[in-house]
């Protein structure tokens, strides 16, 4: 009896201690699986957010490479369109600066009307279809009374362009000081033309007009002969629509580029970004139209002291002036190079384009040219003076456009934006569930604050739920052990089948610790982390706000400078409305 006792309590430690080893190598194995699908899951979710940041950054890096690209085809392109232009046209060059020669030739009188004969009609068989060489041919001949040459070569000048023609001669006749030569020409040049289709030698007349260059007579003839036109065409509509038009985009073509390293955190987190960033960009243009125009009125370039060095310098522009055969090719070159001024940006680069290409037309009415020489003077070849004088032309188109301007942009302000912390946000929140969270920047921050910590503490409270000890967990070995001891009664003697119930609960007990402790400890850790995670995400929606309160106060100070902007437009020293003379 005593034996079997004792075999019986071997085979009782024998089971015991493997239902021991048992339960502790499923724990174990357990504990290892949930650790290692614990730490996949979150190396999962950091691997996701890591993908999305290098996403974003690689997105970047391909735009960035887009617009670089860009830049370098357009250097690459204007280069070569530049030298074709001077294949096509560079021998142009040599009659434009021959013709100025020619006429500080007359001046001086150094030159013999011999080599002037010989120059002038080499370059008539060098450039068969520029209307120049003709009518330096006739200057040549007019200076040696070859009145049967001079005719024949002024036919052929006016046959090839007649407006040039006439306005040539107009200038040549008034700087060799034969005024009333010069007004014949110059009214034999303003009735061929159509106002509402003006070439672009035009601009010269704006120019001659602005310094009184061809007397009381001509400047009287001039000043009803514009008044006149500019009133037929203001009673058009599209006409004034036109010119605010133009000066719009010329105040758009003056906003700044963003630096968006400036509200990283703001573009990071608010869905509203783009909407900030365009009003910011929109708003810059203000000062930028302040500065430009300001030069303009400020200019304080003296009036040239003798009348011919003016006209040398507005004969100058006409015939150095591209004429329209180039224009093609000069439309590209401007393109081209608005695209690496605006290092790539296509959309911006558009619309500098748009406004300076407004200015290679090929004809205009003559109210858009005034509005031409007064945005883009350098395009058709006239001085400041001339552009100070045209901006007070335009003075009611430009602050109509203005306001219209300011109005566009200031309709889609957002005074207020949402900021939005996805469940990738920080590693805290990729590694602990955070929800996602968005709120309004109209909310005060504190009841944010609020808010924020009352998700983040609802998140940490599931985990810490879920990681909680409960008695259920004896459930599990509770089962295993009434296996084993139920398999032990039926093993004799009966007292085997007690000595495993008591083993086995004592083992579950140990055990049932042991889990407690865990629990206890993986509490302890989240409850560690909850606070570092909560601050962490509030300085990031800090950051945020600041930033958007920052970005709103720019906006404030450029928005207000509308009214600078009008005041200067308002004091303009050439102001003139436009019932009154434009000329």
């Amino acid at each position: 009896m005593s034996q079997s006792v004792t075999l019986a309590s071997s085979d009782h430690r024998r089971i015991a201690s493997a239902v021991l080893d048992a339960q502790r190598a499923l724990e174990s194995q357990i504990s290892v699986v949930s650790g290692e699908v614990g730490q996949v899951r979150s190396d999962l979710r950091l691997t996701t957010d890591q993908l999305q940041a290098l996403r974003r950054e690689f997105q970047a890096f391909v735009d960035e490479s887009a617009k670089v690209a860009l830049v370098q085809q357009s250097e690459t392109k204007v280069v070569n369109l530049k030298a074709e232009l001077d294949r096509q046209f560079g021998h142009y060059e040599l009659v434009r600066r021959t013709s100025t020669g020619m006429l500080q030739a007359f001046d001086v009188g150094n030159v013999s009307n011999d080599v002037v004969r010989s120059v002038s009609e080499e370059l008539m068989i060098q450039t068969p279809r520029y209307w120049l060489a003709p009518a330096l041919v006739a200057l040549a001949a007019w200076s040696r009374d070859n009145q049967d040459i001079a005719e024949k070569s002024v036919g052929e000048a006016f046959s090839r362009d007649k407006n040039k023609t006439s306005l040539f001669f107009a200038l040549v006749m008034r700087r060799q000081g034969r005024v009333e030569a010069s007004v014949r020409w110059l009214r034999h040049y303003l009735t061929s033309l159509d106002p509402s289709a003006l070439t672009r030698e035009f601009a010269v007349i704006l120019e001659a007009t602005s310094y009184d260059a061809f007397g009381a007579q001509g400047q009287a003839m001039l000043s009803d002969r514009m008044t006149q036109w500019c009133t037929e065409l203001r009673n058009r509509d599209e006409i004034v629509e036109a010119q605010i038009g133009s000066w719009v985009k010329e105040i758009r073509a003056r906003s700044q580029q963003l630096d968006p390293s400036k509200y990283q955190a703001l573009a990071a987190l608010s869905p509203q970004w783009n909407a900030v960033k365009s009003q910011l960009e929109s708003a810059s243009a203000l000062p930028e139209m302040i500065d430009r125009y300001a030069a303009v009125r400020n200019h304080d370039a003296a009036l040239p002291q003798v009348i011919e060095d003016l006209l040398d310098d507005i004969l100058d522009t006409l015939v150095t002036e591209y004429d329209e055969e180039e224009l093609p090719l000069r439309r590209e070159v401007t393109y081209h190079e608005a695209i690496i001024d605006e290092r790539g940006d296509q959309a911006r680069a558009q619309a500098k384009a748009d406004v300076l290409l407004k200015a290679l037309e090929h004809t205009d009415d003559v109210v858009s040219l005034q509005t031409t020489a007064a945005i883009t003077p350098e395009l058709i070849g006239v001085s400041v003076q001339t552009q100070r004088i045209a901006v007070g032309v335009g003075y009611d188109d430009l602050r109509t456009a203005v306001g219209r301007y300011c109005t566009a942009y200031r309709g889609a302000h957002v005074s207020a934006v949402d900021i939005e912390l996805g469940p990738g946000h920080s590693n805290y929140a990729s590694t602990y569930n955070f929800p996602g969270w968005r709120i309004s920047t109209s909310v005060p921050e504190e009841q944010a604050m609020t808010r924020l910590r009352t998700v983040w503490e609802g998140t940490f409270d599931q985990i810490v739920d879920k990681l909680r000890f409960s008695n259920g967990w004896y459930t599990k070995p509770g089962i295993i052990a009434a296996v084993v001891t139920l398999v032990s009664f039926f093993i004799k003697p009966i007292i085997i089948g007690f000595v495993v119930l008591a083993g086995a609960a004592g083992i579950i007990y140990l055990l049932g610790e042991q889990a407690k402790k865990k629990s206890l400890a993986a509490i302890a850790a989240v409850e560690a982390a909850k606070e570092p995670a909560i601050e962490r995400s509030i300085s990031m929606y800090r950051d945020a706000t600041a930033q958007f309160v920052d970005a709103e106060l720019v906006y404030e100070d450029l928005d207000r400078q509308e009214a600078d902007l009008l005041a200067l437009v308002d004091a303009w020293p050439t102001r003139s409305h436009q019932k009154e003379s434009v000329a």
